[in-house]
């Protein structure tokens, strides 16, 4: 559905699939219409089982055209994962028009020319996004279209996934009755939204807590320079407390909803929550207790990520932290991270019409990123699909390694159930805008 400015955007999470109808307004985001269905076929936002989330991918869009009144044509689908690479390309091209005036068949050329890497069988190039163009020894241009020049040059990122999954996403929603208007990258999408351009081009960290992993994103410059992905997310928040409250997966869910807190100096010793344990015995449990256990967790998961930005030299941001994705909204985690990452911390909140909760970042910032982004940079797959790019060669690179220090793994530590002693470990704007 791409009609008058209007778009569908797909979110395939974990724990959610997320499907939102949306308008540009004088640059405000107008959502039009959202709905949501439970998530079983999804692993780490992997698809394990396509018939499980074509289900769900249905009962979704049956909840929005209810509500728009007619039917979705297409969609676009947010991508995510360890599997993504976003690397740097450069292309370059001969003028071919014969009073040497570059057009749009020059562009489409040249930004196919730097999808053309050396990558394994296994992986395809889903994108490339122009940084600046260099008409013969003119450099740092944003829209080349219409000068007159002999060679055009382009520098940008190239994003790679692998084939087998970006083929189950693509065949779940074809069997959904839709179709594939294209794919975008996650980190890119919620930095449309949860950002401004000032903190882009400053410099800010955008942590995404989703269900199974959590994505950090680092920009400086309106540039994407740093990436990281943990396998840590809301749902090990839940499973914390089903160890504590010896009870079932969905009371320990409905205990963190209504009544989590991300400090445990937050939580009401009063308020308590009543439910049933596992041997079917009925217990209360404090909202500071709850609060302890979400505690530790978030701070080990804000550790982590603290680790990996100070190898990667990016401990400190001009702009700062901001925290979006459904565990976002736990009151008190904005001063967690405050306290770990010694730095502002800032949750993402809503500006959209239409939409009212964190969770719905991915999403909203699909529809931002679709709709602003110009007609030069959507030209890079307009042939990706006549020319194929060169897949025989070297072992993948390490995925945004940044310039000094270069990065290390850590090791993510094996999840373990919260201890019972109460202590704590102490380029975008010019196109898209």
């Amino acid at each position: 559905m791409e009609t008058k400015g209007t778009i569908a955007a797909l979110d395939i999470g974990t724990s959610e699939v997320k499907l939102i109808v949306g308008e540009l307004l004088g640059g405000t985001l107008n959502v039009l219409a959202e709905g949501s269905a439970p998530s079983a076929g999804v692993k780490r936002g992997v698809i394990v089982d396509i018939d499980q989330t074509v289900n769900a991918i249905k009962q979704a869009v049956t909840e929005v055209e209810r509500t728009l009144g007619e039917p979705i044509g297409e969609v676009y689908v947010a991508i995510s994962g360890e599997h993504i690479q976003v690397k740097d390309c450069q292309g370059m091209t001969s003028i071919k028009g014969e009073d040497n005036e570059i057009t749009d068949d020059d562009v489409k050329d040249v930004l196919h020319s730097a999808m053309v890497m050396r990558i394994p069988n296994e992986l395809s190039v889903v994108d490339v996004l122009p940084k600046t163009f260099t008409v013969d020894q003119q450099t740092e241009i944003t829209d080349p279209r219409g000068m007159i020049g002999y060679r055009l040059e382009v520098t940008g990122k190239l994003i790679i996934g692998a084939k087998t999954i970006l083929h189950s996403m693509k065949r779940s929603i074809e069997r959904a009755g839709l179709e594939l208007a294209g794919y975008v990258l996650e980190s890119l999408a919620v930095s449309r939204i949860a950002a401004s351009i000032d903190e882009l081009e400053l410099g800010v960290g955008i942590i995404d807590i989703g269900h199974e992993t959590t994505t950090l994103s680092i920009y400086e410059k309106n540039d994407l320079v740093y990436s990281t992905t943990l396998s840590y997310g809301g749902d090990h928040l839940t499973r914390d407390l089903t160890y504590k409250m010896n009870c079932k997966y969905q009371d320990a869910k409905l205990a963190k909803e209504e009544y989590g807190v991300a400090l445990e100096a937050l939580g009401d010793p009063e308020e308590k929550v009543s439910y049933v344990t596992i041997n079917g015995e009925h217990r209360f449990e404090p909202q500071t207790e709850i609060g302890f256990v979400l505690e530790a967790r978030l701070e080990e998961i804000f550790e982590m990520i603290q680790k990996r930005m100070t190898q990667a030299g990016y401990s400190q941001m001009n702009s700062g932290i901001i925290l979006c994705g459904g565990s976002s909204s736990l009151p008190g985690i904005d001063q967690l991270g405050k306290r770990v990452f010694k730095q502002s911390v800032n949750v993402y909140q809503p500006a959209s019409l239409g939409i009212r909760h964190p969770k719905y970042a991915v999403a909203a910032g699909m529809l931002r990123y679709v709709l602003s982004r110009s007609t030069v940079s959507k030209s890079g797959l307009d042939r990706a699909d006549e020319k194929g790019t060169s897949t025989q060669g070297r072992e993948q690179e390490e995925l945004f390694a940044p310039p000094s220090p270069p990065v290390r793994e850590d090791r993510t530590p094996k999840e373990q159930p919260p201890k019972e002693r109460k202590s704590f470990s102490s380029f975008f704007e010019k196109f898209f805008g």
